[in-house]
């Protein structure tokens, strides 16, 4: 009698336990987007190519701007008929992998993370990425990895004939990149730093493949900015190339 006893109890337990959980609310996933600019480029191996602009500077350059088809980021993008790009960003389906030196946009990949068009940045000028949806989305992260310009000026010392680089990175050797969030006031509100090359340690890695840049420091910034560091400086600053490529940039809901 007392084990029958026992085994309803126990069944009983169990029955009003699972009822707990069936009563309990859901909290649903929170949506997230990913931007993209696969729609803006018809031809192969072709790049943004603006024409009008503000004048910027001393240089002869012009400044605009341009969104992803959605209009859920805004990016600066510096030009001049003399120079080409300048700065800022650029979207590009470029392909090449071998050819070095500053007119060569294309990411090491040569392609997108999932796609051909993807986004090339160089801080020769401010770049600065701005999320026109803060009311709705914060960032989350984006994929980067090198261009072949920084790729073959670090990997191999190559630089397309300008001869700035040292050479191939050696011991101790580092190039990275800061992504750094700011309230609409301007004020910093995070910032993280992703390692596109990194000889530190006994390590001899440059990045060739897309790799994830998390952006939770910096997730409610209304805009993010970059700098970009390397162990590669002479009298004007850094000598390794200032570029790189981003792709599936990602916002969460709030």
């Amino acid at each position: 009698m007392k084990k029958l006893f026992f085994v309803l109890y126990a069944c009983l337990c169990v029955g009003l336990w699972s009822c707990s959980n069936d009563d309990e609310p859901t909290v649903p996933a929170k949506q997230e987007v990913v931007v993209s600019f696969e729609d803006k480029l018809t031809e192969p191996n072709t790049s943004f190519a603006p024409t009008e602009g503000e004048d910027y500077g001393d240089w002869g350059y012009k400044v605009t701007s341009f969104t992803d088809s959605k209009s859920l980021v805004e990016c600066n993008s510096y030009f001049s008929d003399l120079w080409g790009f300048g700065g800022g960003f650029t979207y590009t389906n470029t392909t090449d992998v071998t050819t070095p030196g500053y007119s060569n946009l294309s990411a090491i990949t040569g392609k997108g993370k999932d796609g051909s068009v993807y986004l090339t940045a160089s801080i020769t000028n401010p770049t600065q990425l701005d999320n026109l949806q803060t009311d709705k989305y914060q960032f989350k992260g984006a994929y980067i990895t090198n261009t072949t310009y920084a790729y073959l000026a670090v990997k191999d010392g190559n630089d397309g004939g300008v001869s700035v680089v040292k050479g191939p990175f050696e011991d101790g050797d580092y190039f990275t990149v800061t992504a750094i969030g700011h309230a609409a006031s301007g004020e910093e509100v995070g910032r993280s730093t992703f390692y596109l090359a990194d000889y530190r340690d006994g390590k001899s890695s440059v990045v060739n493949t897309w790799e994830w840049f998390d952006w939770t420091p910096l997730a409610n910034a209304a805009y993010v900015t970059f700098e970009m560091e390397s162990t590669d400086t002479g009298d004007y600053g850094m000598n390794t190339p200032n570029y790189f490529c981003l792709d599936g940039i990602t916002l969460v809901e709030k």
